[in-house]
Order: C-alpha cells, then sequence, then structure tokens
C-alpha cells in the first residue's frame, strides 16, 4: 500500500480560505470607496441614480499597497476597479487609502 502525502491536501485547505478572504477584502475596500463616492454625489440625485445603477467587476480589482506620501498626505492603498452599468460605457474607479479609509475617490 502506498503512502500518500497529506501535505497538499493541507495546503490546499489553507490556501483556498486564505484567497477568498483577501477577495472578500478587496470587495470590502472597494464598498468603502463606492460609499465615499456616494457621498460626494448626494447634491446631485440624478447622478446618484445613475451611480447606484453601476457594479463592479470583480476581476477588475486592483489593490497596490505601498507606503509613500503624496505631497503632504500618506498613501497606503490604491485601489482601481472596472465599473459596469447595463446602459452606460464602463468607468475606471481609483481610491486612495489610508489605513483602509478613502481618502480621495476618482471615477473617469
Amino acid at each position: 500500500m502506498k503512502k500518500r502525502s497529506l501535505l497538499p491536501l493541507l495546503s490546499c485547505l489553507l490556501v483556498f480560505p486564505a484567497l477568498a478572504q483577501t477577495a472578500s477584502g478587496e470587495l470590502t475596500l472597494v464598498q468603502r470607496c463606492l460609499d465615499e463616492a456616494k457621498k460626494e454625489l448626494k447634491e446631485n440625485p440624478e447622478a446618484l441614480a445613475a451611480f447606484n445603477a453601476i457594479k463592479v467587476v470583480p476581476d477588475s480589482v486592483q489593490v497596490e499597497r505601498y507606503d509613500r506620501d503624496i505631497g503632504r498626505q500618506h498613501i497606503a492603498t490604491q485601489l482601481t476597479a472596472t465599473l459596469r452599468s447595463s446602459t452606460k460605457p464602463s468607468v475606471m474607479l481609483l481610491c486612495l487609502l489610508e489605513d483602509d479609509k478613502p481618502l480621495f475617490t476618482f471615477i473617469r
């Protein structure tokens, strides 16, 4: 009878939850950035309604962590994601964060 190593099985059990947690964490950051953008649009109901119709393309989310000052502001994370609507062209979300709190959001 052959002995089989449990190492591949154990590594799969440890790696897959970590990947799922990372993806979930990235989507949480995206949601924080979207919430911040919505606050900025609260004075414009038409733009807010259009903004609420967009969806995040999950595969497009990129989170880059680094330690950098931009001017006098420290930035720890840059997040980009594609946002898609059924009626409008796709747009790009750029969000700069410090301690996972949005400092700046830009949609283009």
